[in-house]
């Protein structure tokens, strides 16, 4: 691979033209690889909200000089201790990366959660005077078809929420002890390592820290030896189970391996030598195993995809919060994206918090507002931030059109101010009751109510005195993460950027970024496979509801909303979408464009009824557009 295609393939479709021999001049002026380079880019564009442009690209070079330099003196230092030949440019490389400050380290996420307003950069451009409005960032597979919305026949999908992992109802939480924490721990490890066991060691595997001078295959999760810091290859511990191993480590020496990929918490197979009970020498390491994938008999998926869409494709739209700009609160990114829906009428639209982002500077401050009638402000709950803001721009999509069959799904994240910040997160619900709110008398706000979202009048537009069910909603408020089936394609979705997370605190050589961190989540069959969650990170994890954040299935379509560059993959012949948020400080962000095709029906006539289909072949079946709001 040259180092142009290394480039377009570590910062994605959306970089074209000169930009690509600039970046690669780049990458050869310092010494990176494209992968190191698209790390600076990132931290560079999360603190700026820049786009790839000729004017920005002066911007980023003068960061990266700097942040170069800053780094050289750090190994300058350490050089000066060293032996005579720490000047090659290998050890120079080395204490580069030691020192550097790419955000994807614990050291450099402090610099993440500064005060955005202390962050000494120029002004980025305004949401309403963008100019890159439905500029395709990335996609996967343009050559299929799209569904044209002037010539398809409007259906109501089927949706399935029926999987035993989603968490139906709000939990107590913060009350889990250290033993309840151990014993979930150790109970994954039993479950993922007997299915490692079955899959590759046929069903038997030594215990870990057991002398031998044969070859060993052990399975356990991987640790590291120090308290903090990114875990890398001198550090990595292996831990066995404490029925088989007592929970005894060993140190993993992987030097011997062309490609791995390990993070903290990942349960792996390993096979090696291990002469002294103290190290294992890795020959080989198996990184996890997939859940099964879901079926449905034939007949089933003839009646979703032929019967019911009358063999159209099935049109999905996810797009992530914040759905504001940090400017104010109006919502206009999630305006224009509900005009969208409007003009596509897709058949489920995917929307994963923050709803209302405790992140935004009104929502830090407390300067929570709403306009009264007389035209005074008055203060008020972040959750009605969500109720009079948020819930009626949906309500107006079945106000202009009543026979609309799109629905809404609604995923919480962990940033929403108004929501319990716990993962696995409970759907959102009404405080005081399923429609009812209380309504109290605040000075210019009288009549304002209390303790509901407001999503009751969406669900009786139009349709006074109908009776609500699962069959003729329009809003579903799912967990966080959530697992659900559309029409027989299984959908995983979950808003706490677990691929964020991974690259943090990935230690791996010779595999693709993007694709490893996705294929964490399919093979460790979660979707916060990481442990210990980084401290600092807003992620509050319950250990004791961990099977509430596992994959009860493998998904057809994973929906993983990250601050990374957005991108669009076949992972596993699982699509990985990340469409990044839509609104990005200032100015807009991105939404994603999902299109699955039906099965051929010569295909389904020729299997017998009662035949078990998977959607494994989705990967020739999909086409994934994102765009620029």
């Amino acid at each position: 691979m040259t180092l142009h295609d290394a480039i377009t393939e570590a910062f994605g479709p959306s970089l074209k033209g000169n930009l690509v021999g600039k970046y690669a001049a780049l990458c050869e002026q310092q010494g990176f690889k494209a992968e190191r380079l698209s790390e600076y880019w990132e931290a560079f564009s999360l603190s700026t909200d820049a786009s790839h442009s000729d004017a920005n690209f002066g911007v980023f070079k003068k960061y990266l000089e700097d942040a170069v330099a800053k780094t050289d003196k750090a190994g300058k230092g350490k050089e000066n201790a060293s032996t005579s030949g720490a000047n090659s440019k290998a050890s120079l490389k080395r204490a580069r990366d030691a020192a550097s400050p790419s955000p994807l380290t614990p050291g450099a996420g402090k610099a993440l959660k500064q005060d955005p307003s202390r962050i000494s950069t120029s002004p980025g451009p305004l949401y309403q005077d963008r100019t890159n409005s439905g500029q395709v960032i990335a996609h996967y597979r343009m050559d299929r078809a799209a569904r044209d919305p002037a010539t398809a026949t409007p259906f109501r999908a089927r949706l399935d929420r029926g999987y035993a992992t989603n968490v139906e109802r709000r939990y107590r939480y913060m009350f889990t002890t250290l033993p309840e924490r151990a014993r979930a721990l150790d109970r994954r490890l039993a479950e993922q390592g007997g299915q490692l066991k079955a899959r590759y060691m046929s069903g038997e595997a030594d215990a870990v820290g057991v002398p031998s001078a044969d070859p060993v295959k052990v399975v356990g999760r991987i640790c590291s030896d120090a308290h903090e810091g990114r875990v890398n290859r001198t550090s990595l511990l292996l831990e066995g189970s404490r029925r088989e191993a007592g929970g005894q480590r060993v140190e993993l020496d992987v030097q011997a391996l062309k490609n791995y990929s390990l993070f903290p918490g990942q349960i792996v197979g390993v096979e090696g030598m291990c002469p002294a009970g103290r190290k294992i020498v890795a020959t080989s390491v198996c990184e996890g195993v997939a859940a099964p994938r879901g079926t449905e008999k034939a007949k089933d998926v003839m009646r979703e995809q032929y019967d019911l869409q009358g063999g159209q494709p099935l049109v999905v739209i996810s797009a992530a919060g914040p759905f504001t700009t940090n400017s104010n609160l109006d919502f206009h990114p999630l305006v224009d994206l509900l005009a969208t829906v409007r003009a596509q009428q897709p058949d489920v639209v995917i929307l994963t918090g923050p709803f209302v982002d405790a992140n935004h500077p009104s929502v830090k401050n407390g300067e929570c507002s709403l306009e009264t009638e007389d035209g005074d402000r008055v203060t008020v709950p972040f959750s009605n931030i969500f109720s009079e803001k948020f819930a009626p721009e949906l309500e107006r999509c079945f106000e202009e059109l009543p026979d609309l069959k799109t629905q809404f799904v609604l995923v919480p994240s962990l940033d929403d101010a108004f929501h319990d910040n716990v993962f696995p997160q409970p759907p959102f619900q009404d405080r005081s009751g399923a429609g009812t709110a209380k309504v109290v008398d605040l000075p210019g706000g009288e009549g304002l109510a209390l303790g509901s979202l407001g999503l009751q009048y969406v669900e009786s537009m139009g349709r006074e005195g109908v009776a609500i069910d699962d069959s003729n909603r329009r809003v579903h408020c799912v967990s966080n993460p959530a697992t659900f089936k559309v029409n027989g394609v299984v959908f995983g979705v979950t808003s706490a950027d677990p691929v964020m997370a991974l690259n943090a605190q990935d230690c791996s050589q010779g595999i693709s970024r993007m694709d490893r961190m996705a294929q964490h989540i399919i093979q460790q069959q979660s979707y916060m496979p990481l442990f210990p969650v980084p401290a600092g990170t807003g992620r509050n994890v319950d250990l004791r509801h961990m099977d509430k954040f596992s994959l009860p299935v493998t998904p057809d379509v994973l929906i993983l909303p990250s601050k990374l560059a957005p991108f669009a993959k076949d992972v596993m012949d699982t699509m990985v979408v990340n469409s990044n948020t839509l609104a990005k400080g200032s100015t807009g962000g991105s939404f994603a464009t999902i299109t699955v095709h039906p099965h051929e029906r010569e295909k389904l006539d020729a299997m017998g009824r009662d035949v078990e289909v998977s959607n494994q072949d989705i990967k020739d079946r999909i086409r994934v557009q994102v765009s620029k709001i």
